[in-house]
C-alpha cells in the first residue's frame, strides 16, 4: 500500500534568501519562482563544489528543491533518481545542522523522504527488482530515527517489517550473505517469529553444510518456540541425516512431552521406530545367517580347537540374532502405537495409515522365512505346518490391507488445484495402489491384483 506524505510547503518555509555562494543562491531564487529544472541545475553544482558540498543550508535548499520536484507530477520526471536523491538530502541537511537552524522543514521533510522511498521500494518489489527495493528499504531504515513522532510506524512501517521483508528479498534473490545479515539484525532486535531462526538454520544447513551454525539457529528458536512444528522438524532432519538416532529419538521425547497429542510429532517418532526396527531386524538376519554359516562350518571341522572356536562363535550370534530380533519387535510395537495414536487423535491423517499398512505388511518377512524352512518328511505334514504359516500371513495381509484401503480413500480426496498438489495426490494414488497390488498377490487374489494394476496405470497415465 502506498504511504501519503506529510502536509509541508518546502516554497512557504524557506524565508528570505541571504547572502550565499552563487549557485545557491541562484538555487533559491529559481526554487521560489518554480523554475524547477534551473533550480535542480544550481542546486546539483552547488552539492558537487567543495565550498559548497558540506554547507547546512546548501543541503536545506537541496533537500527543498528535491521534494518539491517530487512532490509536484509537473516536475517528477525532471530526475529519475529523485526520490534517492531527497532521501539522501535530507539527512545531510540534518545531521551537517548542528545549530538547528533548519530543523523546523529538515525533520519533516525527512519523514517524507522515509514515505517516499518505501513507496519507491515498494515499486521495485512488485515487479521483483530486489536488488533496487533492497536499496530504497535500507534508506527508509535511515529514516526511522530521526521519526520522533512514530509517523512511519503509524502507517505499520517499522524497522523490524522492512529488515524482514529485506531479508525475504535477499533469499528470493539467492543474495544469502544479506539474508543472514538481515536475519540476524531481526534476531538481535528479538522480532517474534520462529521462521527468522528456521530460514537461518536452513541457509546455513542446505546452503553452507555448516550443520553446527544450523542447530545452534534452531536451538535459539526452539528456546524461544518450544513446540512450533517448522523447528521441530529440521532439527529432527538433521539429527536423522546425521545418524544420530539416539539424540533425534530423546529430542521426540522431549517434545512430545510438552505436546503430547502433536499427530506430526507422534508420525515422525513412528517413523523414527519403524527405522530402527527394519535396520535392527537386517542385523538380526546377518547375525543369524552368520550363525548358521559358522555352524555349518563346525560340522565340517576336523581340529577340535577350530570346532570349539566356531561353535562359540556360532552361539555369541545366535545370541545377538535372538536379542536384536526382539528388540526390533519392540520397535514395530511402539511404532504401531505412535500410528494408531495419530489414527485416534485425526482419523484422516493419511501418512500414518500408509505408514502403519507398510509396517503391518512387513511382519509377514519372518512368516515367509519361517514357510520357506519347513521341515517335513511328508506332504501331508508339510501342507499342514504351511498351513498354519498362511493362515498368520493371511491374517496380518488384511490389516494391512484395511489401512492402505483408507490411505486410498484419503488420496483421492486430495486437492488438485495446482500442478504441485496434483502431482503429489497422483503419485500417493500410485505407491498406495502398488502397495495394495502386492498384498493381493500375497493374498493370492488373481483378480484384484489385477484391478490394482489396472487402476495403476491409470493413474499413472493422467
Amino acid at each position: 500500500m502506498k504511504k501519503f506524505l506529510l502536509l509541508i510547503s518546502a516554497i512557504g518555509s524557506l524565508g528570505g534568501v541571504f547572502a550565499q555562494k552563487n549557485n545557491v543562491e541562484s538555487a533559491a531564487i529559481y526554487l521560489r519562482n518554480l523554475e524547477m529544472e534551473d533550480a535542480k541545475k544550481a542546486i546539483d553544482a552547488a552539492a558537487l563544489n567543495e565550498e559548497t558540498k558540506s554547507d547546512p543550508k546548501m543541503w536545506y535548499y537541496y533537500t527543498a528543491v528535491y521534494d518539491t520536484i517530487y512532490r509536484n507530477p509537473n516536475f517528477i520526471n525532471l530526475d529519475k533518481n529523485v526520490v534517492e536523491k531527497f532521501a539522501v538530502s535530507c539527512k545531510k541537511c540534518i545531521d551537517l545542522d548542528t545549530k538547528k537552524r533548519y530543523s523546523d522543514y529538515c525533520n519533516v521533510a525527512v519523514i517524507n523522504s522515509g514515505f517516499a522511498s518505501y513507496n519507491k521500494a515498494l515499486e521495485y518489489y512488485n515487479v521483483k527488482d530486489y536488488q533496487n527495493a533492497l536499496k530504497f528499504f535500507g534508506y527508509v531504515l535511515e529514516v526511522i530515527k530521526y521519526d520522533k513522532e512514530n509517523f512511519l510506524s503509524k502507517n505499520n512501517i517499522t524497522d523490524k517489517s522492512i529488515i524482514l521483508t529485506m531479508a525475504d528479498m535477499a533469499i528470493k534473490s539467492d543474495n544469502k550473505p544479506e539474508a543472514k545479515k538481515n536475519l540476524q539484525k531481526l534476531i538481535d532486535l528479538d522480532y517474534n517469529d520462529h521462521k527468522i531462526y528456521a530460514l537461518m538454520a536452513e541457509i546455513y544447513y542446505s546452503e553452507e553444510k555448516d550443520t553446527t551454525a544450523a542447530l545452534k539457529y534452531i536451538d535459539m528458536g526452539r528456546k524461544k518456540f518450544p513446540t512450533e512444528k517448522d523447528l521441530i522438524n529440521q532439527e529432527l532432519n538433521i539429527y536423522s541425516a546425521q545418524g544420530k538416532q539416539d539424540v533425534l529419538l530423546n529430542k521426540l521425547n522431549e517434545t512430545l512431552e510438552l505436546d503430547a497429542e502433536n499427530t506430526t510429532l507422534l508420525n515422525f517418532r513412528a517413523n523414527v521406530y519403524d527405522k530402527f526396527a527394519s535396520t535392527t531386524y537386517k542385523i538380526s538376519k546377518h547375525d543369524k545367517d552368520t550363525a548358521i554359516t559358522l555352524s555349518k562350518k563346525s560340522k565340517n571341522e576336523k581340529i577340535p580347537a577350530n570346532k570349539a572356536k566356531l561353535d562359540k562363535a556360532e552361539k555369541a550370534f545366535s545370541i545377538q540374532a535372538d536379542s536384536l530380533n526382539k528388540l526390533s519387535k519392540v520397535y514395530v510395537s511402539k511404532a504401531e502405537m505412535d500410528y494408531n495414536k495419530v489414527i485416534e487423535i485425526s482419523p484422516d491423517y493419511l501418512d500414518a495409515h500408509y505408514n502403519l499398512g507398510a509396517l503391518t505388511n512387513n511382519k509377514t518377512t519372518e512368516v515367509v522365512e519361517k514357510m520357506n524352512s519347513i521341515n517335513s518328511n511328508s506332504q501331508a505334514d508339510y501342507d499342514k505346518k504351511f498351513a498354519v504359516y498362511k493362515k498368520v500371513k493371511d491374517s496380518i495381509l488384511n490389516v494391512a490391507l484395511i489401512h492402505f484401503t483408507k490411505a486410498l480413500e484419503l488420496a483421492e480426496a486430495m486437492p488438485e488445484d495446482s500442478p504441485e498438489k496434483k502431482s503429489e495426490k497422483k503419485n500417493t494414488q500410485s505407491s498406495t495402489l502398488y502397495s495394495m497390488q502386492q498384498v493381493y498377490a500375497n493374498l493370492g487374489d488373481e483378480k484384484k491384483t489385477m484391478e490394482m494394476v489396472k487402476r495403476r496405470k491409470e493413474v499413472d497415465s493422467q
